[in-house]
Order: structure tokens, then sequence, then C-alpha cells
């Protein structure tokens, strides 16, 4: 279970990511109306199914994804000086596996399910797998 402390709650520069995790399940589990909006799933809050997106980007290809969105706004509306910002997005994205493992390692078995089955139908809806990382920490069998 979490400990609410008025510091860390105003704050948050002292909770660890296994403390994020509890609260993130513990409030799904009370009740999804409870979730902040930052933390719903996000298939629930762009509503994929009921509006026709003609491009979905992702994170992890942040830079080609927004240059490809700003050459459709310069094609269409001849605005050709807006660029995105230079950014070392790709270096962040190399480490991934290793914070994956470091944020996880802590984290329980337990919640780790908890979290995929809240977030599984954003991992079907944007075309995204299981890491690897979580994926050995589980048998995924759990979940379905």
């Amino acid at each position: 279970m979490y400990v609410n402390v008025s510091s860390s709650l105003k704050t948050g520069d002292d909770v660890k990511f296994e403390e994020f995790v509890q609260y993130v399940v513990h409030d799904a589990h009370r009740g999804y109306d409870q979730l902040d909006e930052h933390w719903k799933p996000q298939h629930d809050i762009c509503h994929p199914c009921h509006i026709n997106y003609d491009f979905i980007g992702h994170y992890e290809t942040i830079h080609n994804d927004a240059e490809h969105v700003l050459r459709e706004i310069a094609r269409r509306s001849n605005n050709t000086g807006v660029r995105f910002p230079a950014a070392d997005a790709d270096n962040r994205n190399r480490n991934s596996h290793r914070f994956l493992r470091q944020f996880y390692g802590n984290v329980s078995t337990h919640n780790v399910v908890r979290l995929l089955r809240l977030y599984k139908k954003d991992y079907e809806t944007f075309g995204y797998k299981i890491p690897e990382e979580i994926d050995r920490k589980l048998n995924l069998s759990m979940i379905d």
C-alpha cells in the first residue's frame, strides 16, 4: 500500500516509481473514474474507435513523426517556416531498455500485471508490444 505524505503529494520529488505504480493501480481498482486524466488509458482519452485519425505518432519516433505532420501542415498552409526543434530523443530511446529494467525491477509482479491489464487496450490499439524486460518478468498468460 502507498503512503500519502503531504509534501510528496505536493512536489512528487521523492516518489519512487514503484510507489507511483501502486498509486495508479490503487486508484484504478477503486474505480476507473478515480484515475487522474494523466494516467487514464489513451484510448479512452482520444477515442480512436470514434474519430478517424489520419496519423498517430509515437514518442519513440517523435522527430520523424513531427516532421511528417509539419510537412503536411506546410503543404496545406504554404507555411514552410515551421520546424520541429532538434532533440536528443534518439539517444534517450537507446537507453529505454536499461531504464525499464531499472524502474520495473522493484515493482511487484502483481502490480505489473495490474498495469498491463489497465493499459492492454492501449498497447493493442496503438501497435505497441509488451517490452521484453516486462515480458521476461511475467508469464503473459496471466493477463488474459
